[in-house]
């Protein structure tokens, strides 16, 4: 215990130094915890997937949209056929690499069909305007396209984890720039580049928005 000599403690502290000192104590306290809380909340904005809420159906009906509403959206702007989209990705899907292909299906619409029941399987509906084979051009083609998606949950997270067919389906405006990337490419072969501008002259018809490299 300390003795008080001349009003100041046996350690040589009086009392402005002991306020002084409770101050930043509680200072030091207050950076603590708020550091901590802001660390928690960066981990939980980082966290990929769709969080499950509960485990009631319809809780994963609710999770399963949220989740395919994200992913579909960014195929249909375009994600996918850019050099480093897929890592936009990464926080819907399981799947670390994007999957090859060489068809894109242009679309003017996506529409998540809700599930009859609980399952790894839902379906996501297109409505297709027409697609793009590399190496033969672009084909017209109105109808519906079905794409069937597996979900998977990871310590009550939902997942992407896989898709048939798991081609891009993007939107006429995410085609084009696409396109026009493929055509200011160096590598693309001059059959390819006829391709590319014939789909371009369609693509223009359909959308009445003029392409770039036509």
């Amino acid at each position: 215990m300390a003795v008080a000599l001349g009003g100041h403690s046996a350690l040589g502290w009086d009392r402005g130094t002991w306020n002084r000192m409770h101050g930043h104590l509680r200072l030091l306290v207050f950076l603590v915890v708020g550091t901590t809380a802001a660390l928690a909340q960066f981990g939980s904005a980082q966290q990929p997937g769709v969080q499950l809420r509960g485990r009631s159906s319809g809780d994963l009906e609710a999770a399963q949209k949220v989740l395919l509403s994200n992913y579909c959206r960014l195929d249909f702007e375009g994600a996918r056929l850019q050099a480093e989209g897929w890592k936009r990705f990464k926080a819907y899907t399981a799947v670390r690499a994007n999957p090859e292909f060489t068809r894109v299906t242009i679309v003017s619409r996506f529409d998540v069909e809700t599930p009859e029941g609980t399952g790894e399987t839902l379906t996501v509906r297109y409505q297709k305007m027409g697609f793009y084979q590399q190496g033969e051009g672009y084909t017209p083609e109105a109808e519906t396209d079905r794409v069937e998606f597996r979900v998977q949950e990871q310590n009550g997270i939902l997942l992407v984890a896989g898709a048939t067919p798991d081609g891009p389906h993007v939107s006429a405006r995410a085609a084009v720039a696409w396109m026009n990337r493929l055509l200011e490419d160096p590598k693309t072969t001059d059959l390819e580049r006829a391709h590319l501008k014939d789909a371009l002259v369609q693509l223009t018809r359909l959308t009445g928005k003029p392409g770039a490299g036509t």
